[in-house]
C-alpha cells in the first residue's frame, strides 16, 4: 500500500506525521519504504540527524523525484510519502500513484481553508484529513470536525493532539508515538477494505 502525505500549504505537520505513521508501521512489523519527494529533504535531514546523534530511524528514507516516483514499482508492505508543499510535479506524482491520501491539517481557519483546494485533486483516490494539532475540548476542534462531515470528506477517526513534544521530536527516533499507534490501525483496517 502506497500512503501519500498531501497538503498544499506548509508547515500542517506532513513530514512529522508520515515519519510517525512509518515507526508505528514498522514497531507492527510491516516493512516501510519511506519516500521524500520534497526538494527541501526534511524527511531526510531528519534521518540524517538521528543517525549522527546515535539514535537511528527504524526505516530508510530515501528521496525521490516525480518520475522516480512514478516508475517505482509497489511492495507487499507500506511505501509512505512525504510530499513538499507547491511542488506541483512531486505532489501530482504523490497523488496518482497513492493507494491512500492522507490530507493532515490543523483546526484552523487558514488550514481548513488551504484544505478544499488540495481535496479537489484528489477526487480519483482514497482520501481521509488527518487533524492534527488538536485541542479535544476547544470548540473549533468540534466545528472542523463538523464542516468535514457535512460535507463528506473522509476524517481519521483518532486525531494528532497538540504536544509540545512533538514539535522537538526532529531528528530522533520517536519512541512515544501519541495516536499514531491508533491511526495505524485505522489504515490497517482501511487496507483489509480496499
Amino acid at each position: 500500500m502506497r500512503i501519500s502525505f498531501v497538503h498544499t500549504k506548509g508547515g500542517v505537520g506532513k513530514t512529522t506525521s508520515s515519519i510517525l505513521l512509518a515507526t508505528a508501521a514498522v514497531n507492527r512489523g510491516i516493512s516501510i519504504e519511506f519516500f521524500d519527494t520534497d526538494p527541501q529533504g526534511s524527511a531526510t535531514r531528519w534521518a540524517e540527524v538521528a543517525e549522527q546523534r546515535g539514535d537511528s530511524l527504524k526505516f530508510t528514507v530515501e528521496q525521490l523525484g516525480a518520475s522516480q516516483l512514478r516508475t517505482r514499482p509497489g511492495t507487499d508492505g507500506w511505501q509512505i510519502v512525504d510530499t513538499p508543499p507547491g511542488q506541483a510535479r512531486e505532489i501530482q506524482a504523490a497523488i496518482d500513484t497513492a493507494d491512500l491520501v492522507i490530507v493532515p491539517t490543523h483546526p484552523s481557519p487558514i488550514d481548513i481553508d488551504r484544505v478544499w483546494p488540495t481535496l479537489d485533486t484528489l477526487t480519483h483516490r482514497m482520501v481521509g484529513v488527518l487533524l492534527i494539532g488538536v485541542h479535544e475540548r476547544r470548540r473549533l476542534y468540534r466545528e472542523t470536525r463538523e464542516i468535514f462531515e457535512s460535507q463528506g470528506v473522509a476524517t481519521f477517526y483518532n486525531f494528532v493532539p497538540e504536544r509540545e513534544d512533538i514539535k522537538n521530536l526532529f531528528g530522533s527516533n520517536p519512541n512515544n508515538l501519541y495516536t499514531f499507534n491508533e491511526i495505524c490501525t485505522e489504515i490497517l483496517e482501511i487496507e483489509e477494505d480496499v
